[in-house]
Parts: structure tokens; sequence; C-alpha cells
């Protein structure tokens, strides 16, 4: 059933954002829990390949209809480039671009079936290890470990289905990337569906442990329209730059120069999460200016 609304919504193009709550009868929601991620209601291609007859000037009509009787007379299904400067150009197409849009898209949609197969899969697994019978445990160190067991296996369930959809938004990225056209990639197609192989990308990451490696993708989302003022980026971002400071301060990973950059940038992202969150004149956000306060004093006492 959850496969089948997930399906529908990619479905319904131009549909509003559709989020993990679908509507009831009685105008209340229920939350899906195997959806991790809104799902983004993305168009099969980024921009039409047509062109617009009557937005073109006698003086572009003209050129096009040069440049074809050329390409005519020039075909020659054996031809291939020796200096690929002119070949580069394609990249700047809209069919190169909607071509890479639609593998970007088809990897994100992979990556986030694997999260929601994944986490139908565990939540089927608790469901079957809760009406099992073990009429062979006597002792309580042997239901322990059962349970143990279970959540070690649960674990692992998890691990492998987020390596591979990082896999699927790692391709996404690559093919995003690959886009050379500024005025495509301001679409809001585009930036929509780069936002949210972003916020993915970098939730299983630092799900997985690898935080030094979000810092770079966070700092992107950020930049890309408002995604500035969503306090759960910078959150993210505060967490990464406290675990990489850590790392110097225990292990000496890196300088003190470093150390006090990474804990700068922390108490910067952690004051703007709080601020977005709570608003400046909070108890919240004051109490988080007194911690960054001590935090800086003690980085400046000898």
């Amino acid at each position: 059933m959850k496969k089948a609304v997930l399906l529908l919504a990619f479905l319904f193009v131009g549909a509003p954002l559709l989020a993990q709550a679908q509507p009831t009868t009685d105008n209340t929601t229920v939350t899906n829990p195997a959806n991790p991620t809104p799902l983004e209601p993305t168009p099969g291609e980024l921009v039409s390949e047509e062109e617009d007859e009557t937005q073109l000037s006698d003086e572009q009509k003209a050129v096009r209809d040069r440049n074809l009787r050329a390409e005519e007379l020039w075909k020659n299904a054996d031809y291939r480039d020796y200096d690929p400067a002119f070949a580069e150009l394609h990249q700047l197409s809209k069919a190169f671009a909607n071509n890479k849009y639609r593998l970007a898209l088809s990897m994100y949609q992979s990556g986030v079936n694997t999260i929601i197969k994944m986490r139908d899969e565990v939540e089927l697994y608790r469901k079957q290890a809760e009406e099992a019978k073990h009429l062979n445990e006597k002792w309580y160190w042997q239901v322990v470990d059962r349970k143990a067991q279970d959540e070690r296996r649960i674990n692992r369930m998890k691990r492998k289905a987020k390596l591979e959809a990082v896999t699927y938004f790692t391709r996404a990225i690559n093919h995003l990337d690959e886009i050379r056209n500024p005025n495509l990639r301001e679409q809001s197609a585009f930036k929509r569906l780069l936002s949210a192989v972003y916020r993915n990308w970098v939730m299983y990451q630092y799900d997985l442990g690898n935080l030094p490696q979000s810092i770079h993708i966070l700092e992107l989302y950020l930049e890309i329209d408002e995604n500035e003022k969503e306090y759960p980026a910078h959150k993210y971002l505060s967490q990464c730059y406290a675990f990489q400071e850590n790392m110097i301060d225990k292990y000496g990973m890196g300088t003190e120069d470093q150390k006090f950059r990474f804990r700068y940038k922390k108490n910067v992202h952690l004051l703007r999460a709080a601020e977005l969150k709570y608003g400046k004149t909070s108890a919240q956000y004051k109490h988080i200016v007194n911690l960054v306060n001590r935090d800086e004093i003690i980085s400046v006492m000898p």
C-alpha cells in the first residue's frame, strides 16, 4: 500500500509538494513513517525542447533554416571530433540537460525507494519478532541475548540500505553536475531536485558516520534559494563541525588553527539554527548564546 502511494505521488506532475502525511476523510492527517522524505513533484523533463515559433524573430528563423540546410549538406555518419571544444557545447543544450535531469531523477527515486523498502522490512521484522513464541528460553539472559541479536540484524539492514541509497544519490549529484547551462541550472525544477538529492545524501551519510564528507554538500545546499532558512540544515552542519573539532582535540588530526576554525563555524551554525527555530528573543536562543560564549572563552584561555 505504501509503495502504491509513492508511485501515485510521482505520477501527478506539477502537484504541490507531497510530504509524509496523507489526508483522511475527517481532515486530519495520517503520517506514513516509511516515507523518509517529502516527495518532490518533478516533471519528466527540465525544460521543453520544442521551439516556440512565436518567440523567434525573422533573423533567428533564417539562421535556423540556414544551419539545417548546412547540416544536410555536410552529413557524414563517420565524422569524429579531433578537438573536443565544439562538441562540449552539446552539454549546454536542452536535450543534454533533460537527459541528465531524467537520469538524476531516476537515481533519486531509486535511493528513496531503497530507504522506504528498508523501513518496511524493519517494521515487518520487528512485528514478527514480537509475535514469535520463544518456548525454549528459560533464563532472562537468553531473552536479552535474543533481543540484542535482533537489534544487530536490524542495524545491518539499515546500514546496507543506507549505503545503497547514498550510492544512488551520489550518481544523481554527478548527473546534475554535468548540466552546465547556467540558465537551466536556475530553473526551479532543477533547484528542487538538487536540494532533495543533497538533503537525502547528507541525512544518510550522517547516519553512516561520514560527517566530514557532509560538510561540503551542506554548504552547497544552503546556497540554493531559501534553503538557508531551514534550521535542520544548520543543525546538521554544526554537528559536522563539532565532530571535526573533536577529532583534532582527541586524536590530533589537524592543527590548533583548524580546531578553532571548526569551533567557530560550529557555533555560527548552532546560533543560526537556534535563531531560525526559536527566534532571537526566546529563552532557548539566549541559552545557546551563553553556551557559545562559554565555548569561545575557553578557546582563547591560555
